[in-house]
């Protein structure tokens, strides 16, 4: 996720914990759904749209920080 801001990223987990948390939630997720997903069921179909829901909008808040820093380039 944001490879083309690899080190403001890495810079970011290290020094503001809100974008720490976020990121770990958004992994999380990400492992969640991707488990979920190998073994697919109908039965998890509305628990996996809002994991991804859930996931979408925790990228989202990531990248806004990231717009929000000096050294963010677009």
């Amino acid at each position: 996720m944001f490879t083309e801001y690899g080190a403001l990223v890495v810079e970011l987990k290290n020094s503001n914990v809100q974008f720490q948390k976020l990121c770990e939630e958004h992994d999380q997720l990400d492992k969640e759904i991707k488990k979920i997903e190998r073994y697919p069921s109908s039965e998890f179909s509305q628990d996996v749209k809002a994991m991804k829901k859930r996931k979408l909008e925790l990228k989202q808040q990531l990248f806004d920080i990231l717009k929000c820093q000096p050294e963010f380039k677009h």
